[in-house]
C-alpha cells in the first residue's frame, strides 16, 4: 500500500491477483468511510514500488507500507482458497475473542465507532451442544455502515488480552445467530 505524498486521499494498493483487485473494487466502491464515499478504480500502474523517500525519513516513510508477508494478511496462503467478498454493512463478525471477555468489555471496544446496537456472543459448538473453542465470537452490530467501517479499520487485529480479533464485515442475520 502506498499513499500518494502530495494527494493524501489517495493511495495504490497492490493484490495478490487481478480478481481479488476487481473484487475488492466491486464491493468497496461508494462504502462510506470517515464522512466519504471510496472511489475505487484501476491504475495504470502494474505493480506498487517503493522509492527512497517511502522507506527512509520521518513522514514519507509512513506513506509506504508492505503486507505481503503480514500474519494479519486475509487472502494469504497456505489455503490459497478465494475468498468470498462480503458487502459492507453495520454488522461485523467478531472472532478470536478470549474466553473471559464479557459483553461490556466488547462494547467498550467499539463504542468509540458508534454506539453498538446489538451485540451477541456466538460460538461452534460439537454434537452435544457443548462450545469447542475456548475463543469467542460475536456479531456487532453499529448505527450505519460507515460506522462500522470505520470500527472494522480500527479494531481489526487489535490485541485483547494477549489475542488479535479479528473484524470482518457480516452477512449474518443477528436474530438466528447461536
Amino acid at each position: 500500500i502506498k499513499i500518494l505524498f502530495n494527494k493524501r486521499d489517495s493511495a495504490l494498493i497492490q493484490f495478490e491477483t487481478p480478481e481479488y483487485a476487481e473484487n475488492a473494487r466491486m464491493t468497496l466502491t461508494g462504502c462510506p468511510l470517515w464522512d466519504r464515499s471510496l472511489l475505487i478504480s484501476t491504475s495504470k500502474h502494474l505493480t506498487v514500488q517503493a522509492s527512497r523517500s517511502d522507506v527512509e525519513g520521518d513522514e514519507a516513510s509512513k506513506l509506504f507500507g508492505e503486507y505481503t508477508s503480514s500474519p494479519l494478511h486475509r487472502y494469504r496462503p497456505p489455503n490459497n482458497r478465494p475468498v468470498p467478498s462480503i458487502e459492507p454493512s453495520s454488522l461485523l463478525h467478531v472472532s478470536n475473542i478470549p474466553a473471559h471477555v464479557t459483553e461490556e468489555d466488547l462494547r467498550a471496544v467499539f463504542e468509540d465507532h458508534g454506539q453498538v446496537s446489538r451485540l451477541k456472543f456466538i460460538s461452534t459448538r460439537d454434537q452435544q451442544g457443548a462450545s469447542t473453542s475456548d475463543r469467542k465470537m460475536a456479531l456487532v452490530e453499529l448505527p450505519t455502515v460507515q460506522d462500522a467501517a470505520e470500527a472494522l479499520c480500527a479494531q481489526h487485529a487489535r490485541v485483547v488480552d494477549g489475542l488479535r480479533i479479528r473484524v470482518s464485515f457480516s452477512t449474518s442475520n443477528l436474530d438466528s445467530a447461536r
